[in-house]
């Protein structure tokens, strides 16, 4: 195969028989005309076809000739007019790059229609997620086209295919190990915007989360400006901002939750954050945080769960119902009401410590009923022994559960030391307090580890914490 340069135009004359054959090359080979002049008064025009493609041959020319033109310059005896004679088979441009995305391209999303009919409102998936180092868009190289063939017979090579650049946007590099690939330098949500791939951190979504997008599930940092309908669940990898209310939802934080609005239903939602949760109020909700909890106003009937304090500051904030639990503090303006409502609220409380601390009290509870039970045995085994009335099939048995006895007593004796460590651990805490700004009323319990103290009657500023083993009220005047 030939790769023919550009050339110019040629002509190519011959003269046979009183007449002059002019042959013109065009397109780089790919066209060629005729022109035929007479230049003897007295020739004859008696050319064949078989002559005119002689003469052609002669010029060089052994490809895609016409010969129902040369039939029509014949049978009609065309002179002094240039005439198609040939023409070649041009080369063809090639597919050119195309760009595959490795991500969905769609903006819309529609619900999906499961096999039983149900339609699916929930799932939408309206976030492109990326992580770090995730493949984004893959180059398909351009390819060359069909090659060609001049009149002259030479093969041409096809046309290349145009290039296109990988659509590298923001948060985006092209592999160093394949350059044919865009990946994405961050966790976050992909965008695509005038052909262009970028990965943004921060998403903001201008709606409620409720059926025209679905559940939300996102790798960076979101910020909803409106609602969380009930019966909906968003899970980040980082931080989340809500600008309005949050019903019967579930927000699943992997950094903080601010919630500008309140947090009211049927005890159905939760808020849980690896770090720390800020909200104007809650009702009836539950609030799980590895770090600190801040309340605006009021913790209504709510269950709360801080990995080191609880703040409900405001101006007449205030507990009332349910409980609230903080390893280290909780400070709040007041606790409870007029009306007695039965509200805990518990420091120097480590879940994990406690649940350990309880399930060592249930098994020696459990070891110890065993071995009550295996006591009565004995001991209708030895009243037999003692009258001489134990047999040897008894005998044996009375071995077996004296030896079954001595088991759990070791068993019980190891729990035992086991609970003592843990309530030791647990008991340590002696930063641990419960500062109450404002009134704490009756039909309050307050918890410092393990230690629990009801509050019979009104109480004003006071800070509660341990000492010399029991809870006790300090006023904060």
């Amino acid at each position: 195969m030939v790769q023919v340069a550009l050339r110019e135009n040629r002509i190519h004359t011959l003269k046979q028989d009183g007449y002059q054959f002019k042959i013109f090359f065009w397109h780089n080979l790919m066209i060629a005309h005729l022109t035929i002049e007479q230049i003897d008064h007295y020739a004859v025009f008696k050319f064949t076809i078989e002559d005119l493609i002689e003469i052609l041959k002669k010029a060089g020319i052994v490809y895609g000739i016409r010969k129902e033109q040369l039939e029509k310059v014949i049978n009609n005896t065309i002179l002094n007019k240039s005439i198609e004679v040939a023409r070649g088979t041009f080369p063809e441009r090639g597919k050119d790059a195309d760009i595959e995305f490795l991500f969905d391209t769609t903006k819309s999303k529609t619900p999906v229609v499961q096999n039983d009919g149900y339609i699916d409102y929930k799932n939408l998936n309206i976030i492109r997620n990326a992580v770090v180092g995730q493949p984004l868009a893959k180059k398909v190289h351009a390819v060359r086209g069909k090659s060609g063939i001049t009149v002259t017979g030479e093969k041409v090579e096809g046309l290349m295919g145009r290039d296109r650049a990988l659509p590298k946007g923001k948060n985006t590099y092209i592999s160093s190990d394949n350059p044919d690939l865009l990946v994405s330098t961050i966790d976050g949500a992909i965008t695509f915007n005038d052909n262009v791939v970028s990965v943004e951190r921060n998403y903001k979504l201008r709606s409620d989360v409720d059926t025209s997008t679905g559940n939300i599930e996102f790798v960076g940092n979101l910020h909803i400006s409106g609602s969380v309908r009930a019966g909906f669940r968003i899970k980040v990898d980082g931080d989340v901002e809500i600008d309005k209310n949050i019903e019967d939802a579930e927000v699943i934080s992997g950094g903080s939750v601010v919630a500008k609005g309140g947090f009211i239903g049927s005890g159905k939602g939760l808020i849980k954050a690896k770090n720390d949760v800020f909200i104007k109020y809650i009702g009836n909700q539950r609030i799980v945080a590895g770090n600190n909890v801040k309340i605006i106003d009021e913790a209504m009937n709510a269950q709360v769960e801080a990995g080191n304090a609880v703040y409900l500051k405001g101006e007449g904030s205030i507990i009332v119902g349910g409980q609230v639990s903080a390893c280290n503090l909780v400070d709040v303006n007041s606790i409870g009401s007029e009306m007695g409502i039965r509200t805990l609220v518990r420091v120097g409380y480590d879940k994990i410590l406690m649940e350990k601390y309880t399930n060592v009290k249930t098994e020696v509870n459990s070891l110890q009923n065993d071995k009550a039970k295996i006591g009565k045995e004995v001991k209708t085994l030895l009243g037999l022994k003692k009258d001489d009335e134990l047999n040897e099939e008894q005998r044996l048995l009375l071995l077996q559960l004296k030896k079954k006895q001595a088991e759990i007593s070791k068993k019980i004796e190891e729990m035992e030391g086991k609970g003592n460590e843990l309530l030791t651990e647990i008991q340590e805490n002696k930063i641990a307090k419960i500062v109450v700004r404002g009134n704490i009323y009756p039909g309050t319990t307050i918890q410092i580890g393990i230690l629990k103290k009801e509050i019979p009657q009104e109480l004003k500023n006071m800070t509660f914490q341990i000492y010399q083993g029991r809870i006790i009220s300090i006023s904060n005047t």
